[in-house]
């Protein structure tokens, strides 16, 4: 698979492909690297600003529970992932990606959600603890 969303041990998830960013209906960001936060304090939400460092964020990076499922149409080689920014939600994933842990575990697929809020406790999955937490998020 050509997207590759790799979960480094404390870090962002680090997307590489053909990536395509949406916030509140717009593609904020079209490109083939990108970084996003996952420890839910980043002030540049959906993006990577360095805050997992400064607030400890403390994940092993591996595929603890949850997973990508597999879409009902068929995807060409080389099709764009679209991560989708729910409002205070998590990043839904559209299109083809492999989530990759940093013990090497894959999930593949072309649907899911991905933990964006930093307490969900099947990261790099999403398992609605942003519901419960103050999470806000475009």
């Amino acid at each position: 698979m050509s997207n590759v969303a790799e979960v480094p041990s404390a870090g962002p998830l680090c997307l590489t492909g053909r990536i395509e960013v949406e916030v509140g209906g717009e593609i904020v960001a079209d490109t083939d690297d990108v970084a996003l936060c996952r420890c839910g304090h980043s002030a540049n939400k959906p993006f990577c600003d360095g805050s997992h460092n400064r607030v400890g964020f403390d994940d092993p990076g591996v595929i603890q529970g949850g997973r990508l499922v597999p879409g009902r149409e068929e995807v060409a080689d080389g099709a764009p992932v679209r991560i989708v920014c729910a409002v205070n939600g998590p990043l839904l994933v559209r299109g083809p990606l492999a989530v990759v842990g940093s013990d090497g575990v894959v999930s593949e697929g072309t649907k899911g959600a991905l933990c964006r809020c930093g307490l969900s406790s099947t990261k790099p999955f999403c398992d609605g603890s942003h519901k419960e937490s103050d999470f806000e998020a475009d």
